[in-house]
């Protein structure tokens, strides 16, 4: 059962957002829209799902706070600052290229809600 599950969102980028926002709520999960990461932490959001250029220059202490606070962090951002990509994924985000991370969603998605867990 997804109804309860709250996916907090801290995507700026409007092109980026509607397409992540479109598919949380197609598993009927609540989106929960985050100003900044400090945002996180009272939302009672068990994933959240960051551009990287909303954490920061340094991504790591947000990234930390996040899984720290209990949730799942699903992060995308250029694939040419791969050095930031692997330090976010070291801190504990599942992390993606931007460009790649649209086409993963689905299965990311998967994880958080399996096949046959429908709201």
């Amino acid at each position: 059962m997804t109804e309860g599950v709250r996916i907090g969102l801290l995507i700026p980028n409007l092109f980026m957002r509607v397409p992540v926002e479109a598919a949380v709520r197609g598993r009927s999960a609540e989106v929960v829209a985050l100003a900044d990461a400090a945002a996180a932490a009272g939302s009672g959001c068990t994933v959240v799902i960051a551009d990287l250029d909303a954490l920061g220059a340094d991504p790591v202490p947000a990234v930390r706070s996040m899984v720290k606070g209990g949730a799942t962090v699903l992060a995308f951002g250029p694939h040419l600052q791969g050095e930031r990509l692997a330090s976010a994924r070291a801190a504990g985000a599942v992390v993606f290229p931007r460009s790649a991370f649209l086409e993963r969603l689905p299965e990311l998605l998967d994880t958080i809600f399996p096949p046959g867990d429908a709201g």
